[in-house]
């Protein structure tokens, strides 16, 4: 138990070392201290004219939109009725007499 603590200090040691760097240059300040900070003036930039001309304005006419008018109204109506007589029946037609066997019969006439 000894040997682990031992150890861990001499770990945690070997760790500590880079830490603890000795500082080897060698410093010269020479200062005189008025107790007013003095500041060297700050001269301005040049004045430069910058002028922005303003976005060219293009007037053009307004685009031609046709409108197609809407289609008339459709009324449907039903056809007209008109209701046809029948014809009259024809008499019938009356048989010839005969006076002659030796003729052909008369032709029916056809309506």
């Amino acid at each position: 138990m000894m040997i682990k603590r031992l150890l861990t200090v001499a770990i945690l040691a070997c760790l500590a070392l880079p830490c603890a760097q000795a500082q080897a240059s060698v410093r010269v300040g020479i200062g005189i201290g008025i107790g007013v900070p003095v500041y060297r003036p700050c001269y301005p930039y040049p004045y430069r004219a910058v002028v922005v001309a303003p976005a060219p304005v293009v007037v053009a006419p307004p685009p031609v939109v046709y409108v197609q008018p809407a289609p008339a109204p459709v009324y449907v109506q039903p056809a007209p009725v008109y209701v046809q007589q029948a014809p009259a029946a024809a008499p019938a037609p009356q048989a010839a007499p005969q006076t002659q066997q030796s003729l052909p019969p008369q032709p029916v006439p056809y309506r």
